[in-house]
């Protein structure tokens, strides 16, 4: 529940309409780079959301929160996956982190 998936339907939006826009103005789009580009953004969304809930959890903040649809608060429920939680928050980080190096370096190449 950390990874939120209801709400990581927002980055494959964002990225049609820019892959949209960049249609418009007939620009040549690479296929690898938006899946790149998918991958990455959906890695960054879910690093945000993991590392979010496991530091409110880690500083006490979800037990002082009122309890919403969209406030954190998993790992209340199950405490001892906040180890995973940190895991796949890194993971995530770090898929995101070598994306960006990857496109930066293959652009810079060219």
């Amino acid at each position: 529940m950390t990874i939120r998936p209801p709400f990581l339907v927002l980055t494959p939006a964002c990225i049609f309409l820019g892959y949209c826009t960049a249609r418009m103005t007939a620009a040549e789009i690479d296929p690898k780079t938006v899946i790149l580009v998918l991958i990455g953004g959906l890695s960054a969304h879910i690093s945000v959301n993991t590392l979010n809930d496991y530091l409110d959890f880690l500083s006490g903040l979800d037990f002082k929160t009122l309890k919403t649809p969209f406030s954190g608060g998993a790992l209340l429920t199950d405490p001892s996956s906040s180890k995973l939680v940190l895991s796949v928050a890194l993971f995530a980080l770090a898929a995101t982190v070598l994306i960006v190096l990857g496109m930066a370096s293959s652009l810079l190449l060219r």
